[in-house]
């Protein structure tokens, strides 16, 4: 071939240098050997760049002498395949480069006759990298399917139709089907049964994938459940779903589907919401509050359940967020200082304490769950408390009787329903002969003259129905010696159980028991005539037949038998309230807090609460009315107190929304410090947003939730490089879509803020225009709110009217043409005609930030 060459080149041939340069250049590895002796005459540069060899190295020498073949045996296998034709089709051979190393390679040649002398022009391409790349592509393939088929997740593709064409191993077990049983489902099939987390139905339509497939855009995580029907219970799932686009075109083909079965989590999840709602404990958690000195001043509610509200009588929604002292202002420091020890050491604390701003006793269990937090699990033992003291004091006040009993002048014996005695004072016991012990192991029956145990259940039958009885009864001693006794016998209780009192007096000494009657009968009149209410009765003509002396003073006369004297109708400043009250009485026989003027004996008036029914005789028929009556003038005005408590806290609130409005200025300020340029802007948007909004007639509450809009609408700016914000030159296209991320960065740091949800909305829709060509969204026409296009509006104006760095402020007049340009198009008509009435019309201009 060297031959040929040269013989051309000698003859001028113009094809010599381009096929010199072909050999040279070829990519890959070439040789010209003869066939005789297999000597090296030619090489072209990529065999030297293979092997290692310089060229002056090979030429001349044979392919066994440099041991180009690992198996040498090579050469004539493929000298023997060119026999017939002289051509070797590629065939694979492992060849050793200069330095020994072994490459895989492709091999073919063509041999070729000049003067006379057979050559072999052979063609090596090296396929290490080759074979080194599908084996990396295999080993990737081979890990991508072990992957897929043992990955925990489940994923399933979907058609645009939403039928299922694939699902891995981990997508059938969730599922409960196999590939085949779910092939002829979509997400839309009821076979599902679907559900929300709160467990009502979710449509097939709402289904992740369907969404991805609806919008073309990537939905998820959604948490649902699926009813597996090899379990007989619902999987839930934690689903993400991602369309699948062809090159070249806007509706996606299918839909890859993310499942992650989240069971577990939601099962544990609603145990613990249920133990945390259902536990009969208070249950509280806290973040402690320090001074600079780390000494524990406050602390502030993080969560609480419903137990604990039941227990205080605070609402969560008015607590979490808020300090004790903030709820509870007269909150005792030792509370404080004790949950301050055990968030700030982690050493838990068992006790019992008293809360005066609750009134309550608690038995408290307090423990560090984290850094500079406690929580509480405590019960009220309020009642316990109070149980055991009145417990205290009712066997303090049961020996003081049990004293006086004894000392009593009338036999004092309670004995249960059977008869068995409970209990036999001093008197008893001399009485019938019997020592107090010896009468605990007796029945009532033995110390009864003649034993008649059908009287006694008669007795017992009209003590349980009318609450007591009174009766002649003999008794005995011990001696079987009668004695008449005129018996008082009362249902009450002893020792837990139902039992009967019986105060029994020997009818022998009658004067004594007729001094115990009147002084009963006093006492009664004692307890009428030291009523803190009026009581009185009358007869059907409204003609008084008794009162007490409170009924007598509360309507300012002298005595009870001068009240006597008048008619109830002098009672009532308006007769229509008598008239209401006896129209009450009538349709229900009993009227309860009846409200209404009262006429003093001075003809004062005075606030009163009435309590009547009517009065019967022993036959059952109306007779006349008796109540209660009681002034409640000092009530009403501490009710007008509370009003006037209640529109001081109205004022209060005013207070707090100011403070929100400086706090959302201050918040503001943070994107003006990045963006020197825009110092101002938020507020400038602001004013221009509010006179808009007022053109439009929002309300003063809608207005201030549109200057929050405005003062908040650039806040995710702050996540924006400030040489992006305040580059003095074009920016690219990857830069205006980082520029874009600030309306979602926005609507995120807003959220945070517990704002109203349209302030949240307004600034996330911010950017967005009428024709869909904003962002972040899209959105067109009525998706976006009012506030929104207020905003965007304003927005403009202000931008254009100020200086950027990438350009000098353009004017208003340049402004108000852009929005009137836009107007109806990308901006709201009514807002771009109010916002230019304003400037050409009524002298609108921005403040100076001083006047802001």
């Amino acid at each position: 071939m060297v031959q040929v060459i040269e013989g051309k080149r000698k003859e001028g041939f113009s094809a010599d240098a381009f096929f010199q340069a072909l050999f040279q250049f070829s990519p890959n590895a070439a040789l010209v050997t003869k066939v005789c002796d297999g000597t090296i005459l030619h090489v072209n540069n990529m065999f030297c760049q293979i092997t290692g060899f310089a060229r002056e190295e090979v030429i001349g020498k044979t392919t066994l002498e440099l041991n180009l073949y690992f198996d040498p045996g090579d050469r004539a296998r493929f000298l023997s395949k060119m026999s017939d034709g002289g051509v070797l089709e590629t065939q694979p051979a492992d060849l050793r480069r200069r330095d020994g190393s072994i490459y895989a390679a492709l091999v073919s040649a063509r041999s070729f006759w000049s003067e006379g002398c057979e050559y072999v022009c052979a063609s090596i391409r090296d396929m290490s990298e080759q074979n080194r790349l599908e084996r990396e592509h295999y080993e990737r393939e081979e890990e991508l399917r072990r992957l897929f088929e043992t990955m925990s997740q489940g994923i399933v593709y979907q058609d645009a139709n939403g039928s299922i064409v694939f699902a891995n191993p981990a997508a059938e077990r969730m599922l409960g089907l196999s590939l085949e049983q779910m092939s002829h489902r979509s997400s839309v099939t009821p076979d599902w049964r679907t559900i929300y987390e709160d467990g009502s139905p979710l449509p097939g339509s709402e289904h992740p994938s369907m969404i991805a497939l609806r919008t073309g855009k990537p939905f998820g995580p959604m948490t649902l459940g699926v009813y597996n029907e090899a379990i007989k219970d619902h999987v839930w799932l934690s689903v993400f779903a991602t369309p699948l686009f062809r090159e070249g075109e806007d509706k996606p083909y299918q839909v890859y589907v993310l499942l992650t079965d989240v069971t577990a989590e939601i099962k544990a999840r609603q145990d613990y919401q249920l133990l945390f709602r259902e536990m009969m404990d208070g249950f509280a958690l806290h973040e402690i509050i320090c001074d600079r000195s780390g000494s524990p001043v406050d602390y502030r509610f993080i969560a609480v359940n419903p137990a604990f509200e039941r227990m205080t009588g605070l609402r969560a929604q008015d607590l979490v967020g808020k300090t004790v002292l903030e709820i509870l202002p007269e909150t005792e420091p030792y509370w404080i200082k004790t949950y301050g020890q055990v968030a700030l050491t982690g050493v838990p604390i068992t006790f019992q304490n008293y809360s005066a701003a609750l009134d309550k006793y608690f038995n408290v269990t307090a423990y560090r769950p984290a850094s500079m937090q406690f929580a509480c699990v405590f019960s009220d033992v309020t009642q316990q408390i109070h149980y055991k003291n009145e417990k205290e004091k009712a066997q303090e006040e049961i020996r003081r009787l049990a004293n006086i009993c004894d000392i009593a002048p009338s036999s004092i014996i309670v004995f249960d329903m059977t008869g068995n005695i409970l209990y036999a004072n001093d008197f008893a016991s001399r009485l019938h002969g019997y020592s107090k012990q010896e009468m605990l192991s007796m029945s009532v029956h033995d110390l009864i003259m003649e034993r008649d145990d059908n009287v006694f259940q008669e007795s017992l039958r009209v003590i349980c129905e009318r609450g007591e009885i009174a009766l002649n009864e003999t008794v005995c001693t011990r001696q079987k010696e009668p004695v008449p006794m005129l018996v008082y016998a009362k249902k009450t209780e002893w020792g837990g159980q139902a039992a009967i009192l019986c105060i029994g007096t020997d009818l022998t000494q009658q004067k004594k028991a007729e001094k115990v009657l009147q002084e009963s009968l006093a006492e009664n009149r004692r307890i009428l005539d030291n009523l803190q209410d009026g009581f009185f009765r009358t007869d059907l003509e409204g003609n008084f037949i008794m009162l007490n002396p409170r009924m007598a003073q509360m309507y300012g006369y002298d005595s009870v038998a001068e009240m006597l004297a008048i008619n109830t109708k002098h009672m009532y400043v308006q007769d229509k309230d008598r008239t209401e009250l006896f129209q009450k009485l009538r349709a229900d026989g009993r009227v309860t807090s009846h409200n209404c003027k009262a006429r003093r004996k001075d003809q004062t008036e005075f606030l009163v609460s009435m309590h009547v029914q009517y009065l019967r005789n022993d036959e059952g028929d109306i007779i006349g009315t008796e109540g209660l009556i009681r002034d409640i003038t000092q009530r009403r005005e501490l009710e007008q107190e509370v009003l006037k408590q209640h529109e001081s806290l109205i004022a209060s609130n005013q207070v707090l929304k100011k403070r929100l409005e400086q706090s959302i200025n201050a918040i503001s300020m943070v994107v003006e410090l990045r963006d020197v340029y825009t110092a101002g802007h938020q507020k400038r948007v602001k004013q221009l947003a509010c006179r808009i909004g007022a053109r439009l007639g929002f309300t003063q509450d809608e207005i201030i939730n549109l200057s929050y809009g405005a003062l908040l609408h650039d806040i995710g700016k702050m996540y924006i490089a400030s040489d992006i914000l305040n580059k003095p030159g074009k920016i690219t296209n990857l830069e205006y879509q980082i520029i874009q991320t600030h309306a979602e960065y926005s609507y995120n740091i807003a959220r945070e803020m517990d704002l109203p949800q349209e302030v949240l909305t307004m600034v996330l829709q911010h950017q967005e225009r009428l024709d869909g060509s904003g962002y972040p969204n899209r959105l067109k026409g009525d998706e976006i709110i009012l506030e929104s296009r207020i905003l965007a509006v304003a927005d403009v104006v202000e931008a254009m009217t100020s200086h950027r760095p990438y350009r000098p402020a353009l004017g208003i007049e340049a402004a108000l043409r852009e929005i009137e340009s836009g107007r109806g198009v990308k901006y709201d008509a009514r807002v771009v005609d109010i916002c230019i009435s304003l400037f050409r019309e009524e002298g609108f201009s921005f403040s100076s930030d001083s006047e802001m």
